[in-house]
Protein backbone atom coordinates (compact mmCIF):
# COMPACT_ATOMS: atom_id res chain seq x y z
CA UNK A 1 0.00 0.00 0.00
CA UNK A 2 1.31 3.57 -1.51
CA UNK A 3 1.73 6.15 1.66
CA UNK A 4 -1.13 8.29 -0.26
CA UNK A 5 -3.17 5.28 0.10
CA UNK A 6 -2.42 5.09 4.23
CA UNK A 7 -3.64 8.89 4.61
CA UNK A 8 -6.50 8.08 2.29
CA UNK A 9 -7.36 5.56 4.46
CA UNK A 10 -6.73 6.73 7.81
CA UNK A 11 -8.73 10.09 6.38
CA UNK A 12 -11.59 7.81 5.63
CA UNK A 13 -11.71 6.01 8.70
CA UNK A 14 -11.08 8.98 10.99
CA UNK A 15 -13.88 11.23 9.29
CA UNK A 16 -11.36 13.27 7.26
CA UNK A 17 -9.63 14.14 11.11
CA UNK A 18 -6.22 12.24 10.47
CA UNK A 19 -4.04 14.84 12.64
CA UNK A 20 -4.93 17.81 15.48
CA UNK A 21 -3.65 21.08 14.72
CA UNK A 22 -3.90 23.71 17.32
CA UNK A 23 -2.70 27.67 17.37
CA UNK A 24 -1.12 29.14 20.25
CA UNK A 25 -0.19 32.58 20.92
CA UNK A 26 4.08 31.99 22.28
CA UNK A 27 4.03 35.50 23.40
CA UNK A 28 1.76 38.97 24.02
CA UNK A 29 4.02 42.08 24.81
CA UNK A 30 1.91 44.93 25.14
CA UNK A 31 4.49 47.34 27.54
CA UNK A 32 2.18 47.36 30.28
CA UNK A 33 3.02 46.81 34.43
CA UNK A 34 6.74 48.27 34.38
CA UNK A 35 7.69 51.28 36.88
CA UNK A 36 7.41 54.38 35.02
CA UNK A 37 9.55 57.24 36.83
CA UNK A 38 9.12 60.72 36.25
CA UNK A 39 11.12 62.76 33.19
CA UNK A 40 14.64 63.85 34.36
CA UNK A 41 15.95 65.78 31.42
CA UNK A 42 15.87 69.95 31.03
CA UNK A 43 14.04 69.66 28.11
CA UNK A 44 11.68 66.93 29.44
CA UNK A 45 11.43 68.11 32.85
CA UNK A 46 8.05 69.28 34.43
CA UNK A 47 5.89 67.91 31.16
CA UNK A 48 4.66 64.60 32.09
CA UNK A 49 2.83 63.86 35.05
CA UNK A 50 5.60 61.76 36.64
CA UNK A 51 4.72 58.50 35.73
CA UNK A 52 6.38 58.83 32.11
CA UNK A 53 9.15 56.70 30.88
CA UNK A 54 11.63 53.98 31.63
CA UNK A 55 14.91 52.48 29.84
CA UNK A 56 14.20 49.30 31.36
CA UNK A 57 12.10 46.87 28.66
CA UNK A 58 10.17 43.65 29.23
CA UNK A 59 12.04 40.70 30.96
CA UNK A 60 14.31 39.06 27.93
CA UNK A 61 14.03 41.83 25.89
CA UNK A 62 17.22 43.90 25.03
CA UNK A 63 17.70 47.23 23.54
CA UNK A 64 21.15 48.75 21.68
CA UNK A 65 21.96 51.95 20.34
CA UNK A 66 24.51 53.66 18.20
CA UNK A 67 24.84 57.34 18.09
CA UNK A 68 25.69 60.65 19.63
CA UNK A 69 25.08 60.32 23.20
CA UNK A 70 23.28 62.75 25.91
CA UNK A 71 19.97 64.10 26.88
CA UNK A 72 17.55 63.76 27.25
CA UNK A 73 18.47 60.00 28.12
CA UNK A 74 14.61 59.42 27.97
CA UNK A 75 14.64 59.26 24.37
CA UNK A 76 18.15 57.85 24.01
CA UNK A 77 17.37 54.79 22.14
CA UNK A 78 13.96 53.04 22.41
CA UNK A 79 12.00 53.66 25.34
CA UNK A 80 8.87 52.66 27.42
CA UNK A 81 6.37 55.77 27.46
CA UNK A 82 3.30 56.69 28.74
CA UNK A 83 1.28 57.30 25.31
CA UNK A 84 0.15 60.75 27.30
CA UNK A 85 3.59 61.70 28.27
CA UNK A 86 5.01 60.97 25.14
CA UNK A 87 2.35 63.37 23.32
CA UNK A 88 3.04 66.38 25.77
CA UNK A 89 6.25 66.64 26.47
CA UNK A 90 6.65 67.17 22.66
CA UNK A 91 4.12 69.48 22.51
CA UNK A 92 2.13 66.55 20.44
CA UNK A 93 2.99 67.23 16.77
CA UNK A 94 0.56 64.46 15.80
CA UNK A 95 1.40 62.27 17.96
CA UNK A 96 -1.84 61.95 19.68
CA UNK A 97 -3.30 60.77 16.18
CA UNK A 98 -2.50 57.03 17.65
CA UNK A 99 -5.53 55.18 18.00
CA UNK A 100 -4.44 52.11 18.63
CA UNK A 101 -1.76 51.86 20.96
CA UNK A 102 -1.13 52.35 24.93
CA UNK A 103 -5.05 51.68 25.22
CA UNK A 104 -3.81 49.13 28.52
CA UNK A 105 -3.97 50.39 32.47
CA UNK A 106 -1.32 52.76 32.35
CA UNK A 107 -0.88 53.68 28.15
CA UNK A 108 2.57 52.21 27.80
CA UNK A 109 4.34 51.16 23.98
CA UNK A 110 7.82 51.42 22.90
CA UNK A 111 9.13 54.31 21.51
CA UNK A 112 11.76 55.02 19.37
CA UNK A 113 11.94 59.13 18.68
CA UNK A 114 14.74 61.03 16.65
CA UNK A 115 12.66 64.17 17.10
CA UNK A 116 12.63 64.16 20.37
CA UNK A 117 16.17 63.00 20.99
CA UNK A 118 17.36 66.09 18.79
CA UNK A 119 15.89 68.67 21.39
CA UNK A 120 19.04 68.29 23.47
CA UNK A 121 21.75 65.97 21.83
CA UNK A 122 22.03 66.85 17.58
CA UNK A 123 21.95 64.37 15.20
CA UNK A 124 21.12 66.08 12.36
CA UNK A 125 24.87 64.60 11.17
CA UNK A 126 25.75 61.68 13.49
CA UNK A 127 22.27 60.38 12.98
CA UNK A 128 20.93 57.69 15.59
CA UNK A 129 19.90 54.15 15.28
CA UNK A 130 18.77 51.72 17.89
CA UNK A 131 17.35 48.49 17.76
CA UNK A 132 14.95 46.46 20.38
CA UNK A 133 15.11 42.53 20.38
CA UNK A 134 12.35 40.59 21.87
CA UNK A 135 13.54 37.12 23.58
CA UNK A 136 14.27 34.45 22.00
CA UNK A 137 11.80 31.67 20.37
CA UNK A 138 11.65 27.98 20.94
CA UNK A 139 10.69 26.71 17.28
CA UNK A 140 10.42 22.72 18.76
CA UNK A 141 7.40 21.54 18.32
CA UNK A 142 6.09 24.41 16.18
CA UNK A 143 5.22 23.47 11.99
CA UNK A 144 7.36 25.37 9.59
CA UNK A 145 6.56 28.33 8.18
CA UNK A 146 3.51 29.16 10.43
CA UNK A 147 4.91 31.48 12.65
CA UNK A 148 3.23 35.14 13.03
CA UNK A 149 3.96 38.38 14.38
CA UNK A 150 1.38 41.18 14.92
CA UNK A 151 1.09 44.56 16.46
CA UNK A 152 0.15 47.90 16.15
CA UNK A 153 2.72 50.51 14.58
CA UNK A 154 2.80 54.39 14.39
CA UNK A 155 5.03 55.36 12.01
CA UNK A 156 5.97 59.07 10.79
CA UNK A 157 8.83 59.53 8.17
CA UNK A 158 11.41 62.23 7.75
CA UNK A 159 14.30 61.49 5.26
CA UNK A 160 16.78 59.74 6.29
CA UNK A 161 14.86 57.97 8.80
CA UNK A 162 14.19 54.01 7.94
CA UNK A 163 12.59 51.61 10.26
CA UNK A 164 12.45 47.46 9.80
CA UNK A 165 11.39 44.71 11.62
CA UNK A 166 13.79 41.76 11.20
CA UNK A 167 13.94 38.16 12.43
CA UNK A 168 17.01 36.06 13.05
CA UNK A 169 17.29 31.69 13.28
CA UNK A 170 21.14 32.13 14.44
CA UNK A 171 20.64 33.81 17.76
CA UNK A 172 21.30 37.11 16.36
CA UNK A 173 24.11 37.01 14.61
CA UNK A 174 22.60 37.50 10.63
CA UNK A 175 18.94 39.16 10.37
CA UNK A 176 16.70 39.35 7.54
CA UNK A 177 14.16 42.17 7.27
CA UNK A 178 10.55 41.01 6.88
CA UNK A 179 8.93 44.41 6.92
CA UNK A 180 10.12 48.01 6.16
CA UNK A 181 9.97 52.00 5.91
CA UNK A 182 11.52 53.76 3.97
CA UNK A 183 11.33 57.84 4.01
CA UNK A 184 13.08 58.40 0.80
CA UNK A 185 10.39 56.31 -0.78
CA UNK A 186 7.68 57.94 1.12
CA UNK A 187 6.26 61.14 1.21
CA UNK A 188 7.82 63.60 3.97
CA UNK A 189 4.91 63.91 6.77
CA UNK A 190 3.20 60.81 6.39
CA UNK A 191 1.29 59.00 9.27
CA UNK A 192 0.98 55.54 8.98
CA UNK A 193 -1.12 54.25 12.30
CA UNK A 194 -1.80 50.44 11.06
CA UNK A 195 -2.12 46.87 12.80
CA UNK A 196 0.13 44.61 10.90
CA UNK A 197 0.28 40.74 10.53
CA UNK A 198 3.03 39.06 9.31
CA UNK A 199 4.18 35.71 8.51
CA UNK A 200 7.89 34.25 8.75
CA UNK A 201 9.52 31.27 6.87
CA UNK A 202 10.45 29.60 10.37
CA UNK A 203 12.80 26.31 10.37
CA UNK A 204 10.93 23.64 12.94
CA UNK A 205 13.91 23.33 15.24
CA UNK A 206 16.56 26.26 16.83
CA UNK A 207 14.96 29.90 18.05
CA UNK A 208 14.16 32.81 16.50
CA UNK A 209 14.43 36.28 17.50
CA UNK A 210 12.61 39.72 15.97
CA UNK A 211 14.31 43.11 15.71
CA UNK A 212 12.89 46.81 15.33
CA UNK A 213 14.99 48.36 13.96
CA UNK A 214 15.30 52.28 13.50
CA UNK A 215 18.22 53.88 11.86
CA UNK A 216 19.23 56.70 10.82
CA UNK A 217 17.14 59.15 12.40
CA UNK A 218 17.76 62.80 12.04
CA UNK A 219 15.68 65.56 13.67
CA UNK A 220 12.46 63.91 12.64
CA UNK A 221 10.52 61.81 13.53
CA UNK A 222 9.27 58.52 15.14
CA UNK A 223 7.97 55.16 15.35
CA UNK A 224 6.18 53.73 18.07
CA UNK A 225 4.94 50.02 18.53
CA UNK A 226 2.31 47.97 21.00
CA UNK A 227 0.77 44.87 21.25
CA UNK A 228 3.16 42.64 19.93
CA UNK A 229 1.90 38.78 19.93
CA UNK A 230 3.80 36.31 18.26
CA UNK A 231 2.07 32.99 17.57
CA UNK A 232 2.10 29.59 15.60
CA UNK A 233 0.82 26.05 14.78
CA UNK A 234 2.15 23.20 16.45
CA UNK A 235 3.49 20.53 14.65
CA UNK A 236 0.33 18.21 13.89
CA UNK A 237 0.40 14.74 15.68
CA UNK A 238 -1.38 12.02 14.77
CA UNK A 239 -4.97 11.54 16.73
CA UNK A 240 -4.93 8.19 18.84
CA UNK A 241 -7.25 6.64 17.07
CA UNK A 242 -5.33 7.20 13.38
CA UNK A 243 -2.52 5.59 14.80
CA UNK A 244 -4.72 2.56 16.18
CA UNK A 245 -6.53 2.25 12.69
CA UNK A 246 -3.23 2.40 10.87
CA UNK A 247 -2.02 -0.45 12.94
CA UNK A 248 -4.91 -2.34 12.59
CA UNK A 249 -4.51 -1.71 8.33
CA UNK A 250 -0.81 -2.97 9.05
CA UNK A 251 -1.49 -5.83 10.42
CA UNK A 252 -4.32 -6.63 8.06
CA UNK A 253 -2.53 -6.21 5.09
CA UNK A 254 0.09 -8.37 6.43
CA UNK A 255 -2.01 -11.03 6.88
CA UNK A 256 -3.02 -10.81 3.29
CA UNK A 257 0.59 -11.08 2.28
Amino acid sequence: MRATQWTALALALTGGAATTVSAATLSFTDFEGLALTPFVSPTETGKGDGTDWTDTLPAGWSMTFNGPTGNPVEFQGWRVMDVDSWVATEGNQDRGLWTRGGVGAHGSVLVADGDAYDDGTNIDTGLMSTFARTPAVDLSGLAPGSVTISFDSFWRNEETQKGSLRVSYDGGNSFTAIHSYDSAALADGLVIDEHLDIGVNNPSSGSLVFEFAYTDASNDWWWAIDNIRIAALAIPEPSVVTLGLLGFAVLTLRRRR
